[in-house]
């Protein structure tokens, strides 16, 4: 799989764990929770591969559409990532 060299191979595997795909081989989840404001999330929040909410107690980073056709599959659809 051809991988975006926008990435670094250390934010293509947060990516991936977000995804679930560190476990699986499709998408079942898609969150990240950190404690505290994480560099690496906030570069692909910026590069529109993640978004970020603001929790209580943290942040919950989850991959874009962008981030899963990076680290999944070109064509995936909006309706499938919807559905993860």
């Amino acid at each position: 799989m051809e991988i975006t060299s926008d990435l670094t191979d250390f934010q293509i595997g947060k990516l991936q764990h977000a995804f679930g795909l560190d476990y699986s081989k499709k998408p079942y989840r898609n969150y990240y929770y950190c404690s505290e404001r994480n560099n690496e999330w906030e570069d692909m929040c910026k590069k529109e591969y993640a978004t970020i909410n603001i929790s209580g107690d943290g942040f919950i980073y989850s991959g874009s559409l962008k981030g899963l056709r990076t680290v999944f599959r070109k064509n995936v659809t909006r309706k499938y990532f919807e559905s993860i």
